[in-house]
């Protein structure tokens, strides 16, 4: 049975309440909780596929199988979460339960993961890992899809809503880089520091408790935010009675279907490439520890400049153009050092390399913010489109339909970089085999190929979704008046 919200819900004042202008000081403790979101995206993305191949010693082929299980039983329990979290009625809101529930499983399951016995070999290793990524990509997600919708809930303004979004995604690099700095610049540092399977451990453990203060943090920030947010509709009833309905109005919206489209193609690309990035750097690149970790850095610190340029640009273009603009360059940036590198005029030392690569994860840093500004206020904007069209407020439903997208290409993505790692025949007992023992040649260039310039085709192909995107700035306007006025109405009616 739902539980009664208490005391009754009045959109009237939330609306009100919305229309105050956000402080920085909310915008900071709101987007702190996505700093757990970037130490783990760091975890996953940089570190996860190493740690089980090259450390562990699990075959390509198994590591990326383990991930996409648990990312596609995730991704098909996402939408339910966010629906859950649009009818929840509850004395502390729709969202705030969901993320005190999920916030300590996701940090422990973390620390687990890296965690990985030695003396599990096989089909034990197998399962200890999936299980461990499956409670912790369910247990995220119910911290992360209320979290997110609560973000595009506390304000109606359309450019406001990129400020916000701009707040989360520079809190989510700072995860990264914090996840990257703890990994390669404290624990894993050193020439052998990333095959010593001990350093992983107090890595992840020490994440886990970062993770926890930056989710307690964000938490007290909804909280505070309560009197703004919306309250589900009413007479919504159980939680997932009328789910079937829910999904065929979702898919009815082509706006969303055209951002769902835009991000299974982009991620599908980008996380093959993230997946990789380690396995590139040192054995392709032939960079060490400190080299390695300066151009990881250099991406999480090009957002520093996405942002305020992401502010200027969408004072003057459409979000839509923006983003198109930034996910072309993200394709390019990916694409063109290795293919200078195998068959350039020249080849670049591991010095010259490590400072071209380091400006061009500045770009790659600066255009993945820019990209990542204009979409997701994109998506909450389409969230308004959603209400203007079928009369209910779903962001949760919205935020986990982009989320299912993601997760299902990230576990592809994952899994195709595991099978080409085999295909390709890259050794997975470097751990344990002495470290003079050369890596032949041809699996190295490869590795380049597999690593930038495939995955580059296929992000080329995510903005081109985007062209049918067709919710301005004007449009938008209009439905938010239509909306003030229908709440308008229902309240003279009430009266």
């Amino acid at each position: 049975m739902a539980v009664q919200q208490s005391p009754a819900f009045d959109e009237a004042a939330a609306s009100a309440a919305r229309s105050v202008p956000l402080t920085a000081r909310f915008k900071a403790a709101y987007g702190a909780g996505a700093m757990a979101d970037g130490i783990v995206a760091a975890g996953f993305g940089f570190f996860l596929l190493f740690y089980l191949t090259a450390v562990c010693g699990m075959s390509g082929t198994m590591a990326g199988m383990a991930k996409l299980i648990a990312l596609l039983i995730d991704a098909v329990a996402d939408p339910a979460i966010g629906l859950a979290s649009d009818r929840l009625r509850s004395r502390f809101g729709r969202r705030l339960p969901f993320m005190i529930g999920g916030l300590l499983p996701f940090a422990c399951a973390f620390g687990l993961l890296f965690s990985v016995p030695a003396s599990l070999t096989g089909a034990a290793q197998f399962i200890y890992v999936t299980v461990c990524l499956i409670v912790l990509r369910l247990s995220l997600s119910f911290f992360v899809l209320p979290f997110t919708a609560a973000g595009a809930e506390v304000t109606d303004d359309y450019r406001e809503r990129a400020s916000i979004v701009s707040y989360r995604l520079s809190f989510q690099n700072a995860g990264i880089l914090l996840g990257v700095v703890l990994g390669l610049g404290v624990f894993m540092a050193g020439a052998d520091g990333m095959l010593s399977r001990g350093n992983y451990v107090p890595f992840a453990w020490t994440c886990a408790a970062a993770m926890l203060v930056a989710g307690m943090i964000a938490i007290r920030a909804v909280r505070s935010a309560l009197p703004r947010l919306h309250g589900p509709e009413e007479g919504g009833g159980m939680f997932f009675s009328g789910f079937g309905r829910e999904m065929i109005e979702l898919s009815r919206n082509r706006s969303f279907l055209i951002l769902f489209g835009t991000v299974l193609t982009y991620f599908l690309a980008y996380s093959a490439h993230v997946s990789l990035a380690l396995h590139a750097s040192r054995y392709f690149w032939g960079l060490d520890t400190g080299a390695i970790q300066l151009i990881l850095l250099s991406t999480t610190l090009g957002p520093l400049l996405g942002a305020p340029i992401s502010a200027f640009a969408l004072r003057h273009i459409e979000k839509r153009t923006l983003s198109i603009t930034a996910f072309l360059a993200i394709a390019l940036f990916l694409m063109w050092p290795p293919l200078l590198q195998l068959y350039g005029p020249f080849s670049l030392t591991p010095a010259t390399a490590t400072a071209v690569l380091f400006v061009n994860g500045l770009l790659v840093g600066t255009s993945i913010m820019i990209g990542g500004i204009g979409f997701q206020s994109m998506l909450a904007d389409t969230a308004d489109e959603h209400e203007w069209l079928f009369g209910v407020r779903r962001e949760g439903l919205f935020f986990s339909g982009l989320t299912l997208a993601f997760k299902a290409a990230s576990g592809l993505g994952g899994l195709i970089a595991g099978i080409a790692l085999d295909v390709i025949r890259f050794p997975t007992d470097l751990a344990s085999r002495a470290p003079d023992v050369p890596i032949p040649q041809e699996v190295l260039e490869k590795l380049a190929l597999i690593s930038g310039p495939l995955p580059a085709i296929f992000a080329m192909v995510s903005p081109l979704f985007l062209i049918g995107y067709h919710l301005t700035r004007k449009r938008h306007a209009q439905i938010i008046a239509d909306l003030e006025q229908r709440n308008a109405n229902r309240s003279g009616a009430a009266t």
